[in-house]
């Protein structure tokens, strides 16, 4: 059996595959906001403001810019980690 493909149709997928990995990398440089933290970690929304973001390892990694909360990225990751590590004891 012989299999086909076209040179645009390879083009497509690896400026596909190659756009996905560059949006990853452009996260680690940048600060979040709940909306896509809940994202990232997969905790609802509220969830993370009830029990998450209101513990003591994320004052470093909270930022406020006039009424706007962002959370530094990746470090807020981090955070997280040790957050669950010390509430599964």
């Amino acid at each position: 059996m012989n299999l086909t493909i076209s040179d645009d149709v390879i083009h497509e997928l690896v400026t596909n595959e190659v756009q996905k990995h560059l949006m990853n990398y452009k996260l680690q440089y940048a600060a979040v906001d709940i909306k896509k933290l809940s994202e990232i970690s997969g905790l609802s929304r509220s969830k993370l403001l009830e029990d998450i973001t209101c513990q003591q390892e994320f004052d470093d990694v909270t930022v406020r810019i006039g009424s706007r909360v962002l959370y530094l990225y990746p470090e807020c990751l981090d955070a997280i980690k040790k957050i669950y590590r010390r509430l599964s004891l």
